[in-house]
């Protein structure tokens, strides 16, 4: 999955949230508490000697997000004479090649973005990435959400900190809509078929899906095979087990995909359909499609193009339905935990001292979690749900933060937390489980050799 809440609709809806969040300190819904100071204290070892870093960021483009690590480096710098953290912006595409070739040639800068997952797993293994020990070793780790840490976490150490919001997947639904048809939103997926057949015979079209970006199909394989088989089947896929994509939780999970498909759930034209651009967004919102299953930077985007459908409450947001006899837990989640940095191994010992400070003292602030929800995220810092009272979005924000609190699993999205070859793979084929010119046996073959090929 490729959006980011803030970067979805950077124009209208950062302004919208902007203007609205007032950051107030009311009373926490959780037992812990941000720190009540705007100047961080130090949790990291102190710098024996300055030192500059370079920082590389992914950006599409200016953005409340880029102010606000820019204005905490500036913090950062003020406070540390001598010290510099040089940020440069690259854009989403480029990024990808320009730290593919840097880490190659060990010329990667001393910070540098990442998805996690996968690919930050194959540098960790070539000995490019500087653990930053586990949460027992060095407890300023603690300051974030358990669950926001899997997908930086490899061999019980932690290789990354989250740099921005929190972004899992819900169903966004249009509630004009369902109250027209008296409708409440489905918890099991024999309720979601249900809805499907009686919106269908509505003439409204039950779901939208951009399925011609491939990543939004994804997500429906990703949720069912977590409700239908737990998360220790997406751990076992991540890590290229042999036969991985044979478990019945996959079989099953795809079969579901495709009766979806033959119960006529999707707009026509769903696999030319992208998500950027607004194209499945305008569906829900104009009355035209019911819900669509999507990562929580949609309610910006919608924000962005229809700014009442928000503001009066008619954007429904609800969980993955559970599969009746599924052994997933209902409260597990999937999408981007975060976006992270990380250091490289191969920075000098003042640099990596200045670099991890950066991370303890000043990514784990009260003042960069405020900056983060003024720019329209949901912060994944412990006791964070104070700063959401005030601004237009907080119900949203309030859940979205408390789902990811308390989720026993917040499974990364599978094309970041696999491989790039395998995560390729698998999208290109199940765009062809989604268009039914596919087997699910023929599926799994394919990602079975795939997989076996890449171990």
């Amino acid at each position: 999955m490729r959006s980011s809440r803030v970067l979805a609709a950077i124009a209208v809806a950062v302004a919208t949230a902007t203007a609205a969040a007032a950051c107030s300190s009311g009373s926490s819904s959780s037992s812990s508490s941000v720190s009540t100071s705007t100047t961080p204290t130090s949790s990291a070892t102190p710098t024996s000697s300055v030192a500059t870093d370079t920082m590389w960021l992914v950006t599409t483009g200016p953005s409340p997000a880029n102010t606000a690590i820019q204005d905490l480096v500036t913090s950062f710098e003020n406070s540390h004479p001598g010290d510099k953290i040089t940020i440069d912006f690259v854009e989403n595409q480029s990024y990808k090649t320009k730290i593919q070739l840097a880490m190659g040639a060990h010329n990667e800068p001393t910070i540098f973005w990442s998805w996690g997952g996968g690919t930050l797993q194959e540098y960790i293994k070539a000995g490019d990435v500087d653990s930053l020990g586990t949460t027992s070793t060095a407890s300023w780790l603690s300051d974030f959400l358990p669950s926001s840490l899997g997908a930086v976490t490899y061999q019980g150490q932690v290789y990354g900190v989250p740099v921005e919001g929190t972004q899992p997947v819900y169903f966004f639904y249009n509630k004009q809509i369902f109250d027209k048809y008296h409708l409440t939103f489905p918890t099991t997926w024999s309720g979601l078929l249900s809805t499907v057949a009686t919106l269908k015979s509505d003439g409204v079209i039950p779901i939208s899906l951009a399925e011609g970006d491939q990543w939004p199909g994804l997500m429906f394989l990703e949720y069912l095979t977590d409700r239908i088989g737990g998360p220790t089947v997406a751990d076992a896929l991540q890590s290229n087990a042999a036969n991985g994509w044979s478990n019945p939780a996959v079989t099953q999970a795809l079969t579901d995909i495709q009766d979806l498909v033959k119960a006529g759930a999707f707009q026509t034209g769903y696999a030319s359909t992208h998500y950027s651009g607004g194209a499945s967004d305008a569906l829900v919102y104009s009355g035209k499609a019911a819900m669509q299953l999507m990562g929580d930077w949609d309610i910006s985007s919608i924000l962005g193009s229809d700014p009442s459908f928000v503001k009066d409450g008619y954007d429904g947001m609800a969980p993955f339905p559970t599969v009746p006899g599924g052994t997933g837990n209902p409260a597990d989640l999937a999408g981007n935990t975060a976006s992270y940095v990380a250091i490289s191994a191969n920075a000098t010992a003042a640099q990596k001292t200045v670099a991890e400070e950066f991370f303890a003292d000043y990514l784990t602030s009260q003042a960069y979690a405020k900056a983060e929800v003024a720019a329209g995220e949901v912060p994944v810092v412990t006791g964070a749900s104070s700063l959401f009272t005030g601004q237009s979005l907080a119900s949203y924000d309030t859940t979205i933060y408390d789902s990811v609190q308390s989720a026993p699993s917040f499974q990364y999205s599978w094309d970041q937390a696999m491989t790039p070859a395998v995560a390729t793979v698998m999208l290109t084929n199940l765009e062809d489980i989604f268009t039914l010119t596919e087997s699910p046996a023929k599926f799994e073959s394919t990602l079975n050799a795939e997989a076996k090929s890449t171990s």
